[in-house]
């Protein structure tokens, strides 16, 4: 395992910028409030999401030492193992409420506990494990808006129930032949990306309700792509269109309050990178041109489609530059049992090295913890 370096350096570069402080009032239990309490590993360990194995955990879990340390911010579960098979993180009801209880009273504040929860055939919660079956997105995006809004206010209410308070869900993308993740999986809507709009904003709706925060997804459209990230590049700049932005700029302007994912495709007409690790496209055509200042999370960052052509550490650097506030590792398709340590580490290793400014740690910071704010 990587050691973690002692920084008292930027500890007091922090310190000395909240004495610079404007002398204004701030709102007890903002996150600029926060900010002179929490140190740069508190700040860097909020910027961290990692999966894990287990049904049930033991005091000594790595994930919980992580959890408790603030060397992590959020955990993702899956129902299955990729890598060994079997069951991961969810066998039933009872049981995936206690485990995530044990995670959220590891943590000595608020943390994002997310699942990949769409409906029809990607669902984590499913009849297998004791929950309802949910239709596709693709089924419901033939159906009337209101069918879309309840089946997602259910479908949060399982989740809620569970523990849960982060869905990465609903996709955004829109439905095109010759897709393998998308459209062949009814993961999308619709075509028309009006009707992606309508209904990913039902889905939303129906989620809050239910007390569940949505994750906008994969950014900037991941639809046209007829490669699998998940095993190596997908290129989308021949088949890619203007159109696919057309959700999230509609949902950005009607108050959409979650995330945006950032997917691993390559669109070449704004960078040779994938998207997850471009600053041309998260902080240009996001952030400046769509004007988005929420959190950007991305995609598995041990997707293939980054990790067999990068090392760990140079993905971290770049996915930061780029603007992502949360780095996902989901730690299925391949497994570390201390990876969020490791991540930790790395991310602060890249701010001794100065390759990451404290400054940025606390742009995402600052936004991290907006958003916890509004968890139920």
């Amino acid at each position: 395992m990587t050691a973690f370096p002692c920084l008292p350096f930027f500890s007091r570069i922090l310190a000395s910028a909240c004495l610079l402080l404007p002398f204004t009032a701030l709102p007890p239990g903002s996150a600029e409030a926060a900010d002179c309490g929490t140190s740069l590993s508190g700040m860097v360990g909020e910027m961290i999401m990692v999966g894990f194995r287990g049904t049930e955990l033991s005091d000594d879990a790595a994930v919980l030492r992580a959890l408790a340390s603030g060397r992590a911010g959020g955990v993702v579960l899956f129902s299955r193992d990729v890598l060994l098979g079997g069951d991961r993180n969810i066998k039933s009801p009872s049981q995936v409420r206690s485990l995530v209880e044990r995670l959220k009273s590891a943590a000595p504040g608020p943390i994002f506990v997310a699942v990949d929860q769409e409906g029809g055939k990607i669902r984590r919660l499913a009849p297998c494990n004791g929950f309802p079956a949910r239709p596709s997105a693709l089924e419901l995006g033939r159906g009337p808006v209101q069918d879309t809004r309840r089946s997602a206010l259910d479908m949060g209410r399982d989740l809620s129930s569970a523990g849960f308070n982060l869905n990465f869900a609903p996709v955004v993308d829109l439905h095109r032949q010759n897709s393998p993740v998308i459209g062949d999986l009814e993961r999308a809507f619709h075509a028309d990306a009006a009707v992606v709009t309508e209904h990913a904003r039902a889905f939303v709706d129906g989620m809050s309700l239910a007390g569940v925060l949505c994750v906008l997804k994969h950014f900037p459209g991941h639809g046209s792509a007829s490669d699998d990230t998940h095993t190596g590049p997908a290129d989308v700049t021949d088949r890619w269109d203007e159109e696919e932005l057309r959700p999230y700029r509609a949902l950005q302007a009607q108050g959409f309050n979650g995330m945006i994912m950032a997917g691993h495709v390559i669109l070449r007409r704004f960078d040779e990178l994938p998207a997850s690790l471009s600053p041309a496209i998260l902080t240009g055509l996001l952030r400046r041109d769509l004007g988005w200042d929420g959190v950007i999370i991305t995609d598995d960052l041990q997707m293939g489609a980054l990790a067999d052509r990068y090392s760990l550490k140079e993905i971290m650097a770049s996915a930061v530059a780029a603007g992502a506030d949360i780095l996902l590792f989901g730690n299925n398709m391949l497994h570390d049992e201390h990876m969020a340590l490791n991540a930790h580490a790395s991310l602060m290793e890249l701010v001794a090295e100065g390759r990451v400014t404290p400054a940025r740690i606390r742009e995402s910071w600052l936004r991290i913890r907006r958003l916890k704010q509004s968890l139920p």
